[in-house]
């Protein structure tokens, strides 16, 4: 039950981070060109290996991908929406003083870099693929994270019924030596009764032997 509310809470607060993901154009350089149009987007929750993972996996399926000094690149990407021409894409994550990773994607499209104003359909096509891998990062991110504290919470619930187990092992091994004690009280009250009777009885024994001894004396 726990579980599932917990799921609930991820899912929620995910689709309302969704619905106010965004990306922006920003001038940046990479090292084929410097101050060239971009389009950026924040990536919150993951952290930066998990980001650069998924990104070269992404630049991998799009073209020929290589990684240099930090930067990534996939060359003669060819997209049905982007037209007949192949372009080249270049990428690079940040991190900003909120911790939060952000990655600027410059896509070369041969002589200029995609802009908004002047590729306005393209620009959309590559806006929604970059939202698109954005929000698949976070999700995955959450997803993971969540399995993780599934994980922990498992563990922690498995340790409760061990010690609620224990607890009510000792309580009846309480229990146990409890009436152990009461059936000892018994047999010790019952050994001393019997120690008594034992005692006169040796005691009557004691004075039989001796009068006996007493005749073998006499016929000696």
């Amino acid at each position: 039950m726990r579980t599932l509310f917990i799921i609930s809470i991820v899912f929620i607060c995910f689709s309302s981070f969704g619905q106010q993901m965004r990306a922006q154009e920003e001038n940046y350089n990479f090292s084929e060109a410097s101050n060239v149009n971009s389009i950026v987007v924040e990536i919150p929750y993951a952290n930066d290996d998990f980001v650069n993972g998924r990104l070269k996996k992404l630049l991998k399926g799009w073209g020929k991908h290589k990684e240099s000094k930090g930067e990534h690149s996939s060359l003669m990407v060819e997209m049905k929406d982007m037209g007949k021409m192949p372009f080249n894409v270049y990428a690079r994550l940040n991190q900003g003083n909120n911790e939060i990773i952000s990655v600027h994607f410059g896509i070369d499209l041969g002589g200029a870099f995609l802009s908004k104003r002047e590729h306005p359909e393209k620009y959309k096509v590559m806006e929604s693929e970059i939202l698109n891998f954005a929000s698949s990062v976070v999700k995955d991110w959450i997803s993971s994270e969540l399995k993780n504290e599934e994980k922990i919470l498992s563990q922690l619930e498995k340790d409760q019924k061990d010690l609620e187990k224990k607890k009510e092992h000792l309580e009846k091994e309480i229990e146990d030596f409890k009436k152990k004690i009461v059936q000892n009280e018994k047999e010790i009250k019952e050994n001393i009764d019997l120690q008594a009777k034992k005692k006169e009885a040796i005691q009557i024994q004691d004075k039989k032997v001796k009068k006996v001894e007493q005749k073998l004396k006499e016929l000696n």
